[in-house]
């Protein structure tokens, strides 16, 4: 940002500088702050009681694991445990199995489990994926997920009433209340990287709660609802450390939350490398040593390994690698090819659409509409940014410019990592949800990028017209989805 743009954001800023003014400022703030993530949760807890039973998502399998560490004190094996009769009850109840919407499949013909099989050896890779693809539903493919999620559901699901299906819409509400962190987050994050610009700082949770999949998808009972905001936390706190500076308590707290995010949700392993971008951009900045950074980047990896060895050692003991993807593989690449097998696997032209609004893919009937907002706004803001970036670091302040270039490229790296991914695990797809935790990166730079293409008054104006759009849009959606309930 140019010397004029500061001081073209900061004038009315400037007008109420006094102490009684500042004070007012910020109470109005912070009851702002705290009415859009009641608004998040009222419509992550609505999701929660409305959206079908099982969600399309693998619900059925994430309650199954829940389950099992509660009832039995043991987590599931992949590829070996089969979903349990009261996961099967449920379905019956519903009429929801696998994928397809309520009602599309017929009941399966083999519904007890002691007629159901671990997969025969010695199948070749077309007979093997035939049965999986006719037998997959029996198992907890879920299984190769680590633990803390369902470590967190475990104590509620045992102070339940036994029936399951109360269970299930209590853990569901937990995951809307865990979710709902993501408003605040957000917040902070804007607030830390462009604390001089209101558009920006309160524009960018607005964003966030407009990106109506995100409700949606993080009131299920699903990992993602601890895995993103945890995603999120250690966002901020790397951001922290850029705009700040080392420290070992900062370097300490961003490793154990990147840890925790881990063994919530493997596909947060994309918080490394934006931790190394971190620590590089403060050598680049010549802010930190190098020497200093690689001390630090030890420290922020040491937690991490900590909280990830026991899980890992077991998987190593079970599987044969430390991921048991060997396991899920066989079951899942099935439905979800390796990239390598072919490209489209990766369903690249699904991630935008599943990002704004969720899964089972374009749930909402009028969100054709709401891209007449989401899409102008992208654009405006791509320009805004290249605007801001090719100003030149002299004529930017170097304070919000560490801050933003990391946002940007934590933002690009996070969405990299999530792509290449599968050419690892071998198993393809890349849903929107997966790019969740990047929400506060991604909302933040919309609004700046924003902010610095149009300044002041017009950014205001078309920020306020994409608001009221997007408003009218979602509402329609939100009531045909309940009334098609």
């Amino acid at each position: 940002m140019s010397g004029a743009g500061l001081a073209e954001s900061t004038r009315t800023e400037q007008e109420d500088s006094r102490p009684d003014q500042l004070l007012r400022r910020q109470k109005k703030t912070r009851l702002a702050v705290v009415l859009l993530w009641l608004a998040l949760l009222a419509e992550a807890v609505a999701f929660a009681l409305i959206q079908p039973v099982w969600s399309r998502v693998d619900e059925a399998q994430h309650f199954d694991f829940v389950q099992s560490l509660a009832e039995r004190g043991s987590l599931p094996v992949e590829g070996k445990s089969f979903i349990s009769p009261t996961v099967v009850n449920i379905s019956i109840q519903a009429n929801q199995w696998g994928w397809a919407p309520r009602g599309a499949m017929s009941k399966p013909a083999v519904l007890d489990p002691s007629r159901w099989l671990i997969m025969p050896a010695g199948l070749d890779k077309r007979n093997q994926e035939k049965w999986v693809q006719r037998n997959l539903w029996h198992f907890n493919y879920e299984a190769m997920q680590p633990p803390l999620y369902y470590a967190v559901n475990a104590p509620l699901y045992a102070a339940l009433p036994s029936d399951p299906l109360i269970k299930l819409y209590g853990m569901r509400l937990l995951s809307a209340l865990m979710a709902s962190a993501m408003l605040p987050l957000t917040y902070l994050t804007a607030r830390e990287a462009f604390p001089d610009s209101r558009l920006v700082m309160l524009g960018a949770p607005v964003a966030m709660l407009l990106t109506q999949g995100y409700a949606l998808n993080m009131s299920q009972v699903s990992n993602d609802a601890l895995a993103v905001p945890l995603g999120a936390a250690a966002l901020l706190l790397l951001l922290r450390m850029v705009g700040r500076g080392l420290t070992w308590k900062r370097s300490v707290v961003a490793g154990a939350v990147i840890g925790a995010a881990l063994l919530a949700k493997l596909t947060s392993v994309f918080l490394l490398p934006v931790a190394a971008v971190a620590l590089a951009l403060l050598v680049v900045y010549r802010r930190e040593p190098l020497k200093r950074a690689l001390i630090h980047g030890a420290i922020v990896v040491a937690p991490v390994a900590l909280l990830l060895a026991p899980w890992m050692l077991r998987n190593i003991s079970l599987y044969g690698d430390p991921a048991g993807a060997s396991a899920a593989r066989p079951l899942m690449a099935a439905f979800f090819a390796s990239p390598f097998v072919s490209l489209q696997t990766l369903r690249l032209n699904e991630i935008l659409p599943t990002y704004w609004f969720g899964e089972p893919i374009f749930p909402f009937a009028f969100w054709t509409n709401a891209w007449f907002a989401v899409l102008p706004a992208m654009v405006v803001a791509v320009t805004g940014l290249f605007f801001y970036l090719a100003q030149g670091r002299r004529s930017q302040v170097r304070d919000v410019q560490i801050r933003v270039m990391f946002l940007l490229v934590a933002f690009v790296v996070g969405v990299a990592a999530n792509l290449l991914m599968p050419f690892g695990s071998g198993i393809g797809g890349v849903p929107g949800r997966y790019l969740y935790p990047l929400l506060p990166a991604g909302a933040f730079l919309l609004m700046f990028g924003i902010d610095r293409l149009l300044r002041r008054e017009r950014a205001r104006f078309f920020s306020e017209l994409m608001l009221v759009w997007m408003i009218l849009w979602e509402s329609l959606n939100f009531l045909v989805y309940i009334r098609n309930r």
